[in-house]
């Protein structure tokens, strides 16, 4: 396996996709997940690069990346997401996709991740999701060798939702991103989602959490409150050990990112990012996966 980290570790810090590249190359990083601006003209926290950005702009990416000789693991994609049926707003979809598929073939990444928001009110989850794939691979289609993925998340698809359309469609280029933590606050079982569906994994972000007590099994009359909150790598309740050993057993061989997102907004709680950066290869290599050799080894 792989070791990368998303670049929001701290909205505080704001490092050229050179720095990246550096402090990934230092650190013991195989690569680094890239986060592309929106294309909407709302501001999106931690973004590394635009959709509209010039050949020259790309070709100096790609160049600090090789130079280092760590990935671009992928492209974090804040695309928009089609809130009605008509084939229009597909069409666009489509559209935008291609765009972001275009830049990752030209950054020279094999990866690209895209949200697919929620389905339209005369469109349920597997209708919805089963036509969002279909625009996934159209897309895929301009660009060989490149794939996708899909991020269970909270306020979205869960990961069961996601994994059933991936086993029905079966297309091998379109897979999860799939965020342990979510399926936890999710309240989705994480460790049997992995060992039933860990063919469809192509990628794992990796953030843990804790239960916070203060509130829990508060009683409204019809739901008990489970509470989660953000917490340093190793002290939550993500099963790390036994999750790393079905990824294994499932045949999984790709990128663990550290999802560790702080600013004024959420996390905002958490030690400093540069902590976990550092922190994080060696926390993975207390379960058996190797860092890559750093510059620090080297000199």
């Amino acid at each position: 396996m792989k070791i990368g980290f998303w670049t929001l570790l701290d909205s505080e810090a704001s490092w050229s996709t050179a720095q990246v590249a550096q402090e990934a190359a230092a650190r013991g990083y195989h690569g680094a997940d890239l986060r592309v601006a929106r294309n909407d003209g709302r501001p999106t926290l931690g973004a590394d690069v635009r959709l509209d950005s010039n050949p020259a702009v790309r070709e100096r990416i790609r160049a600090d990346f090789a130079a280092v000789g760590v990935e671009i693991a992928s492209l974090n994609c804040y695309n928009g997401s089609p809130h009605s049926s008509s084939e229009s707003s597909w069409r666009a979809f489509e559209s935008e996709l291609t765009r972001h598929a275009e830049l990752a073939t030209a950054l020279g990444t094999r990866r690209v991740r895209f949200v697919i928001e929620g389905p339209a009110p005369d469109l349920d989850w597997p209708a919805y999701l089963r036509r969002g794939w279909a625009r996934i691979g159209a897309a895929l289609d301009r660009f060989p060798g490149l794939d996708a993925v899909v991020e269970n998340h909270p306020g979205r698809a869960n990961a069961r939702q996601l994994f059933e359309v991936a086993e029905e469609i079966d297309d091998p280029r379109i897979g999860l991103e799939f965020s342990p933590e979510h399926a936890l606050v999710m309240q989705e079982d994480v460790l049997g989602l992995i060992e039933r569906y860990c063919r469809h994994i192509h990628h794992l972000c990796y953030a843990d959490r804790r239960v916070v007590q203060e509130g829990l099994a508060d009683f409204d009359g019809r739901y008990y409150t489970v509470r989660y909150e953000s917490c340093w790598n190793g002290d939550g309740v993500v099963p790390t050990g036994r999750m790393l050993d079905l990824l294994r057993a499932g045949g999984f061989d790709d990128y663990i990112s550290l999802k560790y997102e702080k600013s004024a907004d959420y996390g905002w709680h958490l030690p400093p990012g540069i902590d976990a950066l550092d922190h994080f290869p060696g926390f993975l290599a207390g379960f058996g996966i190797e860092p890559a050799p750093t510059c620090r080894q080297q000199s």
